[in-house]
């Protein structure tokens, strides 16, 4: 009788698993579907308003037009040389970015002086954007690739570490009490109560400066002059190849939703725990 029960309960794990798979995979055809749906509207919209002479062709190519070139720019090496000195600036600003933000924000959320003593600094320096320093860092580091990460790192940083003070001091202080009296010490005390407890927070913070990094990656090439999808952009409308630039617009557009899907599914794998993360079955 207990073998007979013992394979019920094994086939019945065995059905929701089957059943969690398939739901998610049923998501995932949704999500695919809905983009796929939206970039169709988006495309017939843009033709018929192209087509009927409410968008001037002096100003909005065709669509077509500019699938097309696009087609052309990711043939061409050049291109991807472009691509690479936005991305390099990316990735390098959000590593620095990330990874100091959170170190800083974990040892200032541990100490409620530290916090204090600091706040007044953080609520000062926080709200400003990256783009009012762009004029001093330009004069002292020049078109360089240095230049944009300090612009990167200044507009990620201050996100980094509110979220991880937050996450810090947001742990219940239940949790911490009965970890004390369990005898657990201050380190292990982190890494076992503490840092899990802040980890929805940290995710939550690089998904969102991963994009705010590329956002600002491109400003500055765009208004800096360094090299990269942004100043390509501006090459092309200086020159008034609007079909070139609308084509590089629409690349970042979807390099921007690669990024943003890329980290939110990263999101879900690190936090599979986290009951804002569980998937729930049908």
């Amino acid at each position: 009788m207990s073998t007979d029960t013992a394979n019920a309960a094994a086939a019945a794990q065995l059905g929701w698993a089957e059943r969690l798979s398939a739901f998610r995979r049923g998501r995932r055809t949704r999500f695919a579907a809905a983009i796929a749906i939206d970039l169709v509207l988006v495309y017939a919209l843009w033709e018929v308003l192209t087509a009927t002479g409410t968008l001037s062709p002096r100003y909005f190519p065709r669509p077509q037009a500019v699938v097309e070139r696009l087609g052309v720019l990711l043939t061409q090496m050049s291109f991807w040389a472009v691509v690479w000195a936005t991305v390099q600036s990316w990735l390098l600003g959000l590593v620095i970015g990330c990874v100091s933000g959170t170190i800083a924000g974990v040892l200032l959320g541990s100490s409620e002086r530290a916090y204090r003593f600091c706040r007044v600094v953080i609520e000062l320096l926080r709200p400003i954007p990256p783009i009012v320093i762009l004029p001093i860092v330009l004069l002292v580091l020049g078109v360089t690739l240095q230049f944009k990460l300090v612009l990167i790192f200044q507009g990620i940083f201050w996100l980094m570490l509110l979220q991880a003070i937050y996450g810090v001091r947001s742990v219940d202080a239940v949790m911490l009490e009965t970890a004390r009296s369990y005898g657990i010490s201050g380190l292990r005390r982190f890494f076992t109560v503490q840092l899990p407890g802040a980890l929805p927070f940290i995710v939550t913070g690089v998904r969102i400066a991963a994009m705010f990094a590329l956002v600002v990656s491109i400003v500055a090439e765009l208004v800096g002059g360094a090299a990269g999808l942004g100043n390509d952009i501006l090459k092309a409308q200086s020159a008034g190849d609007d079909t070139t630039m609308y084509a590089l617009i629409l690349f970042c557009g979807v390099l921007g939703v690669v990024i943003t899907s890329s980290f939110s599914a990263l999101e879900r794998h690190v936090l599979f725990w986290h009951p804002s993360q569980r998937s729930k079955t049908p």
